[in-house]
């Protein structure tokens, strides 16, 4: 057998590993914030905000962090949807759970964005786990985590919005599941079929 086909083979194995299992898709996604609460700290002082693309970095602040130190937060009123926090992910993705670290004593709500560009409702927060155990009641004061789990959805865009003190704060967004392999380009097609041809010529 020549041996430059394990060789080749080896490649696309690696080239596809990142799709075969689940992962953060949420990881380094494009953060926007709308909304003229961001940054107001409800007579708390100054806060510290951090950037929208916190978010999504994978960090979390310590448990039971002040709401407005180093996280995105924001003023609104009790049921606020004007002020809205967008993760778009860098491609569709099927998901199935959701992990979030908000302020304890607020409700966060999540909603997707399906591939048509309709957004539905998906779950719902009240974060008062630990970073270490998300599913326990914990925290009482200050930044807390809560996690999510739902029947597999494909979203392309998440949205978070909030409900409760008028004083919100997210620092962390982490979405579980699968990025969707994207369609190639009809020349990207041709190139595939002329390398799996090269394939069958060398085999």
């Amino acid at each position: 057998m020549n041996s430059k086909i394990p060789a080749i083979l080896a490649t696309l194995l690696v080239a596809v590993a990142p799709l075969a299992g689940a992962a953060n898709v949420a990881a380094g996604a494009n953060v926007t914030t709308t909304g003229a609460g961001f940054g107001l700290s409800n007579g708390w002082g100054a806060g510290t905000l951090a950037a929208p693309s916190t978010v999504v970095d994978g960090a979390f602040v310590a448990d039971s962090t002040q709401w407005n130190l180093g996280t995105v937060y924001w003023q609104g009123d009790s049921a606020d949807t004007a002020d809205t926090i967008t993760i778009r992910l860098a491609g569709a993705a099927t998901v199935t759970s959701l992990l979030l670290q908000g302020d304890n004593n607020d409700i966060y709500s999540v909603s997707y964005e399906d591939l048509g560009g309709t957004w539905h409702a998906l779950a719902t927060f009240s974060p008062h786990g630990t970073v270490a155990a998300p599913d326990t009641l914990t925290v009482g004061w200050g930044m807390g985590v809560a996690p999510a789990s739902f029947a597999a959805v494909t979203a392309q865009a998440f949205q978070i919005t909030a409900s409760g003190d008028d004083s919100y704060a997210v620092s962390e967004f982490q979405a579980t599941g699968d990025l969707l392999p994207t369609v190639p380009e009809p020349g990207s097609g041709l190139l595939l079929l002329a390398g799996l041809g090269a394939l069958g010529v060398l085999a």
